[in-house]
């Protein structure tokens, strides 16, 4: 059993804990008298996840999306990275275009590029320093795009452009970082 006190064997519920990623199945937490509320303990971390029974699909949080990095890439970079799978996993779709935005800029910078250039030239920096496969520059500017409309405009972001933005940001931590230390082990 959890640390949690009292908490009560369940009808077992099965879902990827946001806070440890695990795909689990649980039978302990807390519920409601009417049942239309549950919290469910995680039995590999131990922290709760509530869910709405109504609406069986509300996970709080949710499960975060993208790939999860173990290698030792950039403290933060990774920081921002996880920031944003963590948006994600709540729902605030913004501000995961804010922090994928942000994110390119620290990788530039971290690259070698000057601080406080104007966003584009950060897209610039990566294709022009070769940082980015050839063609790629399309999809890094879709970052810098929907992390503009994130920032500066009041329309939101959707989970679709949330997704694509992780998934894009993924693939340039990986080619960035996870293939030069694949290169450096060799």
């Amino acid at each position: 059993m959890s640390n949690w006190r009292y908490a009560e064997k369940m009808q077992s519920k099965s879902y990827i804990c946001s806070y440890c990623g695990q795909d689990i199945c649980s039978e302990e937490g807390y519920r409601d008298s009417m049942e239309t509320q549950k919290i469910y303990i995680c039995h590999k971390c131990k922290k709760p996840t509530y869910f709405d029974s109504q609406i069986d699909a509300n996970q709080y949080p949710g499960p975060k999306y993208g790939k999860s990095f173990v290698l030792p890439i950039p403290k933060d970079i990774n920081l921002l990275y996880e920031e944003a799978r963590s948006a994600y996993s709540v729902n605030a779709y913004t501000a995961v275009g804010m922090c994928c935005r942000k994110l390119l800029m620290n990788i530039c910078v971290n690259l070698g590029a000057e601080e406080g250039l104007k966003f584009v030239q950060y897209v610039d920096y990566l294709d022009k320093e070769n940082y980015i496969p050839r063609g790629s520059k399309k999809w890094v500017d879709v970052i810098r795009k929907k992390g503009n409309e994130a920032t500066h405009q009041i329309n939101f972001l959707s989970k679709k452009d949330a997704q694509q933005m992780l998934d894009f940001c993924a693939i340039i931590i990986t080619v960035i970082y996870e293939n030069d230390l694949a290169i450096k082990e060799a």
